[in-house]
């Protein structure tokens, strides 16, 4: 066994807005019509994450019409100049997300903190009460919920585009971060489908297009609270 039992989540808001990377060269930020991959993965980190393990986003339904509309923005500049730009966000939200998650084997240093049940619990209670972080559709300025599912509410509830196909085409999926500090940290784009509402996302490596973005450098990490002390806490 090296991954979880699943968990349902709905997660919604007054807005969103999941930035395609070539609308902000302008200044300007316009929304996906989807959430990615690595969006919803944030969403749930901020849920319950430990470096014991690794968030698997398996699904995403879309259960509201997809509705965008654009605000006029005042940017603060490095000189303490202003400018005017534009952004497009998604209106009223709401995405019923399936997910797991695996244990990081990247580091062995937390082997003995790999307890299925006790991880597994913690994310439930975390989930009833609304998340341990704060939740944002994309961007800050996006408040976001977060609240439990039953798998039946997940299956049955109704979405808006139960009967639909569409296509979103190509997307950023996700980040592929270095093991080593120093290394090179990727992004990785695929062709994103939604089918009778439902997107299933590819993992990152499995990628067709992954780019180089920059060198990545991050700290040797130290040995982290035990998920005993963690849900003692609830």
């Amino acid at each position: 066994m090296n991954k979880s039992k699943y968990f349902f989540a709905k997660v919604y808001g007054d807005r969103a807005l999941f930035t395609s990377p070539e609308s902000k060269s302008g200044g300007e930020k316009i929304s996906y019509s989807a959430p990615t991959r690595e969006s919803l993965k944030g969403i749930i980190d901020a849920n319950y994450f430990k470096p014991t393990i690794t968030n698997v986003i398996d699904e995403v339904r879309i259960m509201n019409k997809i509705e965008s509309y654009t605000q006029g923005m005042r940017l603060l500049l490095r000189d303490y100049s202003a400018d005017l730009s534009a952004y497009t966000y998604i209106s009223d939200p709401c995405y019923y997300v399936k997910f797991h998650f695996e244990w990081n084997e990247d580091r062995e240093d937390l082997k003995n903190d790999r307890n299925f049940l006790k991880h597994e619990a913690i994310t439930e209670r975390s989930l009833k009460r609304g998340g341990r972080r704060s939740i944002f559709l994309g961007v800050s300025e996006c408040q976001g919920y977060i609240e439990y599912l039953t798998e039946e509410e997940y299956e049955n509830d109704k979405g808006y585009y139960d009967d639909t196909n569409l296509g979103f085409g190509l997307m950023l999926v996700g980040l592929i971060y270095p093991k080593k500090s120093g290394e090179m940290l990727r992004s990785a784009y695929g062709p994103i489908n939604m089918k009778n509402g439902r997107i299933t996302f590819p993992r990152p490596e499995d990628c067709p297009i992954i780019n180089e973005v920059s060198n990545y450098s991050f700290k040797e990490p130290d040995l982290t609270r035990t998920v005993d002390q963690e849900l003692e806490d609830y």
